[in-house]
């Protein structure tokens, strides 16, 4: 496969100024699709934007990317975050990549690049345990951190399951299932008063904690046992637990 030939020929796709081996092209107003050659011309590195672009962060990402092909390429890994990418005027703190399979760019119209192309955008730490499977890093990829946006806030790596006997709600099996902080903290919220209630959630680094009423709000840990918490406590330390590396109670 000659990978500078074949991406050349993409309806639309020019060289993208600034930076060599790299093209840009664009399908509509909304959409504006870039790929770069890794390090080793053996791979795609492919960066889709939806509504406000910035050229200079994009460019600033695939440089990024093409510096850190080894880990970006690495195999067995199906959700790479790697640390340390930043941009001027934003708040990301990590770049994130897919191998194909993970992310649907190029499948249907192009499978032949899609199986070299490895999708990379910005990201936070926080939204990545690193070990995700592949089914999990699609629903993250494809339904949760909206990679295409650059203006997005982070969406922390978190799983949770509850039940609530008062609002007759809960979620679906026994197993946590992916959620938003926000859900995280209404769910402990509406906790009070509901007896045999309970909220479980686990945070990227797989720690895991759950919340009951029992006449009070109880917390316990895995490695600690239950104690009685207040409201404005136990949402300050879940938060806490999915959005940041230091956190006690």
């Amino acid at each position: 496969m000659d990978l500078i030939t074949d991406v050349s020929r993409l309806p639309g796709a020019g060289p993208l100024d600034g930076l060599s081996d790299a093209w840009h092209w664009s399908p509509n107003p909304r959409f504006n699709f870039f790929a770069a050659l890794s390090e080793d011309k053996g791979h795609l590195f492919q960066v889709n934007v939806m509504d406000i672009c910035d050229y200079d962060l994009v460019r600033a990402l695939l440089t990024f990317a093409r510096e850190r092909t080894s880990e970006v390429t690495s195999s067995g890994r199906h959700l790479v975050p790697i640390e340390g990418f930043s941009h001027p005027g934003y708040s990301f703190d990590t770049m994130a990549a897919a191998p194909p399979g993970v992310h649907g760019y190029l499948v249907k119209e192009h499978p032949d690049l899609h199986s070299v192309a490895y999708a990379v955008f910005p990201g936070y730490r926080s939204e990545f345990s690193g070990t995700e499977d592949e089914e999990e890093a699609q629903a993250r990829v494809r339904k949760m951190l909206r990679p295409t946006k650059l203006d997005r806030e982070p969406v922390p790596f978190l799983k949770m399951r509850y039940d609530n006997t008062r609002t007759r709600s809960g979620s679906t099996g026994p197993h946590r299932g992916f959620a938003t902080l926000p859900i995280l903290l209404r769910e402990l919220e509406l906790l009070q008063e509901a007896p045999g209630s309970l909220v479980e959630w686990e945070n990227r680094h797989a720690d895991v904690w759950r919340a009951q009423w029992d006449g009070a709000l109880h917390l316990q840990g895995s490695s600690a046992a239950s104690r009685p918490v207040d409201l404005g406590t136990l949402l300050a330390f879940a938060e806490q637990t999915v959005t940041s590396d230091n956190y006690g109670l």
